[in-house]
């Protein structure tokens, strides 16, 4: 994902979802800094996966990171 503008809108462009109609990628519109923030702050989540996130030392949470690479 990164952000351009476009006639004077600010967008987040999904360079990994491809529209099946047009075949461009998907553009979304921003309507605050604060959007865009979280949306920075999810994509970085997802960067880092579930470990980056839950404590792998929690017995519940270890058993849901083993299944989660495992299949």
């Amino acid at each position: 994902m990164y952000f351009t503008e476009k006639k004077g809108q600010r967008l987040a462009v999904f360079d990994h979802l491809i529209s099946a109609e047009t075949g461009q990628q998907i553009e979304f519109p921003v309507s605050s800094p604060e959007q865009e923030a979280s949306m920075r702050g999810a994509e970085e989540l997802g960067r880092r996966g579930l470990e980056g996130v839950l404590d792998p030392r929690d017995p519940e949470t270890s058993l849901l990171l083993k299944n989660s690479t495992t299949g």
